[in-house]
């Protein structure tokens, strides 16, 4: 499709076919009658009468011809029979108007118009301005049609979502084998309209009322080119690196566009759709909901260069081309897929990438959770603590990922000593009597001394047994006991475990670090570079039998990884001879008896790299010589250290009930300094750092689920002369979370790739100028939640933050909230009812609620329109806020 323009004017009233697809529907979609009507013999079958209702309404699973059976035992309705289906014809005009034609009935004229009106099945109107609903209409002007934008369908896929059926589409396979029917309950009717202005506007059919309708899928996401693209494609053109102008273009002036929407089945054994569009996405339906994920290349080149990053798809890979690497795919009913990206290098470059499948994205392994993310399980039947990264080139290699895993499992352990201690009556007397004459005698030296017996030989006290077992009601029950080990997996291997290590009994994993260290003398003063070795070091607390009668300690192991090569199979065995494999080897421990280990951080100071440990109220900085570790500085902190974030050598240190403190690391005389705290007492559960050019921020997570944005700013006078850092902003999340973690913000050109470090490098030969704004260089914080949500912070620029301010405050009041909840009072400061006298009562707010504001981009193209002037702003700037915002909250 085009947009070229009748008599010069662009015209809504036009029943130009702007867009059009040939599907292939089953025949009762279009039949009249309400949805969850059953035939009648099968009502009267499974109650007993004519007027008795079905137990289950269906809704969208009935558009495929399935109803939900009685659960009372008769027998289930048949399937759909796959033969009897239509070819159908859907036409998108320039009106907005989406038709389905019987392509049997249908005629095309001369002049380009559609003839043959008998043949109209199906009609709504709206497609291309993103109504909420496309449902039957005798004509296409209901719609409210856009006041500022000339915007038609530009392409139009109409697929199917779900799991692909079986080979053979005779009704009695489809009866006898019972995942057939269940693969026709969970496949969904979409369509998908891409407008001129690179919107997606995807909608699933459901037989509602009377008849067909189509209800639109917010996908949260923008799908047009962002304008730093475009600002990067100008740069290219001046500097020659492109053509001026396309060079696509046919005969009679009207541009040229490849098909961007390509529909695929069979593949992994799912059907769904493959979206080349300027940011591709998948679009795959997931126990019968229809999902968008993300796709990525390697060393794809930066956005700007092409109008879009995959210019070629195609599904039907032979397995028989892969190596063998698609067999279990093929044999399942799938096979591969091959792409063609555009690669870094010169402009124009293309790569030609082939994929054995999309096995991942499915269960029982995979997971759809939104956002555009595919999250994958990896059963391994402990629970997870810690999970580190092993970043280093001797050990780990992009086919054979590296991790260090703290985890821990759970087991019984038997108390039959408690059943019967092996003594008399008259032993156990004669222990009693003894215990207690010692116990007269240290109360007696407590007294002459002048202390508190329970103080002075607090370590020495032996527990009495405080109760007997009566083995005629029973024995002593297991007690569940949990133990900790030391893992170091390989991701590329089936997250292999190669090695272990299991720590002390009664010892708790607390920490883990991956980090490197510097064997270097502490006590004498060298010009020389040390060496740098590769340590995980694991952070431990001890709590033995005595319980929290003594105070707890822990330790600090120093693990190696020694890499080597094993041989893999038997001789003659298919595929390589060795198999790379790592194995932990302890080389130090240290007892800290100032606490447990709550948090280890690696500090880099000049070519001197160090290790920072936080046990219980001290923090203390390791250097690491002649296979121990020796303390070097230290710092007392109030109560408990939760966490130390480290960024070059200031310290961000979190008290586990004083809130946030903020210290420099002086090399000179090997000392940590206080610079600034928070006076608020806070209980603090996470921290974290975000950035923007040269502004940082400190972020805090507390008991009431609040995050509390400060800032370290000695010239505010609230700061009082620098040592109080300064309240910027408040919200509310709502949600319970124990990490915060800084990424690097991507930008809208480097989103495409998934290895940004090449792309990177690539813009900066293209473009000499990038990273020198603010906006170029930001950190934000991502952080999980104990509800299972996912969610980032990201620092704004002052115009984006008040434009989008304007926009959450008119969409608060103008869109329906659910259950009529404000989304203002959500999100206020939730002040602590405990400690509060020392509160301050004024809440700061500050901080957008990207689930509002993200709302906008799938709002109709009249209601954009609407909330856009209200706040003295155009549609396509606030779309290419939101754009960049989620460029920047990705992760990955």
């Amino acid at each position: 499709g085009g947009s070229e323009v009748e008599g010069g004017e662009f015209s809504y009233g036009s029943d130009r076919i702007a867009a059009m697809d040939v599907a292939s529907l089953p025949d009762h979609i279009f039949e009249s009658g309400r949805a969850d009507e059953a035939p009648r013999e099968v009502r009267r079958a499974a109650s007993g009468g004519d007027d008795a209702p079905m137990p289950m309404a269906p809704d969208r699973l009935s558009m495929h011809g399935t109803w939900v059976a009685p659960l009372d035992g008769s027998e289930p309705p048949p399937s759909p029979d796959r033969t009897k289906e239509r070819i159908v014809a859907v036409l998108a005009r320039r009106s907005g108007a989406l038709e389905v034609h019987d392509a049997a009935a249908l005629g095309v004229g001369g002049d380009g118009e559609s003839t043959g009106m008998d043949s109209l099945l199906w009609k709504s109107g709206g497609c291309s301005h993103g109504v909420p609903t496309l449902g039957p209409s005798t004509n296409g002007a209901e719609a409210r049609v856009p006041s500022q934008h000339d915007v038609e369908a530009a392409e139009l896929r109409v697929f199917v979502a779900g799991p692909s059926l079986p080979s053979d589409p005779s009704p009695a396979s489809a009866e006898d084998d019972g995942t057939a029917r269940d693969s026709w309950m969970l496949r969904s009717l979409c369509v998908l309209v891409d407008t001129t202005q690179g919107d997606l506007h995807l909608y699933t059919g459901t037989r509602r009322g009377s008849g067909l309708v189509f209800d639109r899928v917010p996908l949260g996401c923008v799908g047009r080119p962002s304008e730093e693209q475009g600002r990067h494609l100008g740069k290219l053109r001046r500097k020659r690196m492109v053509p001026p102008s396309s060079a696509s273009s046919s005969s009679s002036g009207t541009p040229f566009r490849p098909n961007r929407l390509h529909r695929f089945a069979g593949l992994s054994s799912q059907d769904g759709l493959f979206a080349a569009t300027p940011r591709p996405v998948w679009l795959v339906s997931e126990r019968g909901a229809v999902a968008a994920v993300s796709h990525k290349s390697r060393h794809a080149a930066p956005a700007g260069g092409r109008p879009v990053p995959v210019p070629g798809f195609c599904p039907d890979l032979p397995p028989s081309l892969l190596g063998g690497r698609g067999c279990e795919s093929a044999s399942s009913g799938g096979g591969g897929f091959v792409t063609v990206h555009e690669r870094i290098g010169r402009v124009g470059s293309q790569r030609l990438t082939a994929y054995s499948g999309i096995d991942d994205l499915f269960a029982p392994r995979g997971l759809l959770p939104g956002g555009g993310l595919a999250v994958q399980k990896v059963p391994l039947g402990v629970t997870v603590r810690s999970v580190q990264f092993v970043d280093d080139a001797s050990v780990s290699s992009p086919s054979s990922p590296v991790y260090a895993v703290l985890v821990s499992h759970e087991y019984e352990s038997k108390q039959e000593s408690l059943n019967d201690d092996g003594l008399t009556d008259e032993e156990r007397q004669a222990a009693r009597d003894a215990r207690e004459a010692e116990r007269v005698r240290k109360q007696v030296e407590a007294d002459l001394g002048g202390f508190e017996m329970d103080q002075e030989w607090v370590a020495e006290i032996e527990r009495d047994d405080c109760f007997a077992v009566d083995t005629d009601l029973g024995l002593a029950p297991p007690m569940p006991t949990r133990r900790y080990e030391v893992w170091l997996v390989d991701g590329g291997a089936g997250w292999r475990v190669m090695s272990r290590h299991s720590l002390d009994e009664d010892e708790h994993g607390t920490a883990l670090e991956v980090m490197y260290l510097s064997d270097l003398d502490p006590f004498k003063e060298s010009d020389e570079t040390p060496d740098k070795n590769l340590a995980i070091c694991v952070g431990t607390s001890v709590v033995d039998h005595d319980g929290e009668d003594l105070s707890s300690r822990g330790r600090v192991l120093v693990f190696g990884v020694d890499r080597k090569k094993t041989a893999r199979g038997r001789a003659g065995a298919a595929g390589p001879a060795t198999a790379p494999q790592a194995d932990l080897v302890l080389l130090a421990e240290k007892s800290m008896t100032l606490g447990p280990v709550t948090s280890l951080s690696s500090l880099v100071s000049g070519d001197v790299h160090r290790v920072v440990v936080g046990a219980g109220a001290e923090v203390t900085v390791e250097q690491w010589h002649g296979g121990k570790l020796t303390q070097v500085g230290f710092h007392h902190a109030h109560m408990m250290v939760q966490n130390i974030t480290i960024f070059k050598t200031f310290f961000l240190l979190s008290d586990a009930y004083d809130s946030l403190f903020f210290l420099v690391w002086r090399e000179s005389d090997k000392s940590l300094t206080l610079l600034a705290k928070d006076y608020e007492p806070t209980q603090v559960f996470a921290s974290g750092l975000i950035s923007r050019g040269g502004a940082m921020s400190f972020v805090c997570h507390d008991e009431r689920q609040n995050l509390k944005f400060l800032q370290y700013s000695p010239n505010d006078p609230a700061a009082r002369g620098g040592n109080k850092l300064v309240c910027r902003a408040d919200f509310h999340i709502g949600s319970q979370t124990t990490s915060l973690t800084s990424h690097w913000c991507q930008s809208s050109l480097l989103f495409n790739s998934c290895t940004m470090t090449s792309t990177l490098a690539a813009l900066k030969q293209q473009d000499t100028l990038f990273g020198r704004l603010e906006d170029d260089n930001r950190f934000a914080v991502n952080y999980g939640t104990s509800d299972g949500s996912f969610a980032s912070v990201v620092p704004l620029s002052e115009p984006t933050y008040w434009r989008l301010t304007a926009l959450q405050s008119v969409m608060s009041n103008a869109l329906e909230s659910n259950a009529a909840l404000s989304h203002r009072a959500w999100r206020l400061f939730r002040r602590s009812t405990r400690r509060s006298a020392c509160k301050d009562n004024d809440r700061k707010k500050g901080v957008i609620d990207g689930d509002v504001v993200m709302k906008f981009a799938d709002l109709p193209l009249a209601e954009q329109e609407d909330l856009a002037s209200s706040i003295g702003s155009t549609v396509t700037l606030i779309m290419d806020n939101l754009l960049e915002l989620s460029c920047a909250a990705s992760v990955i």
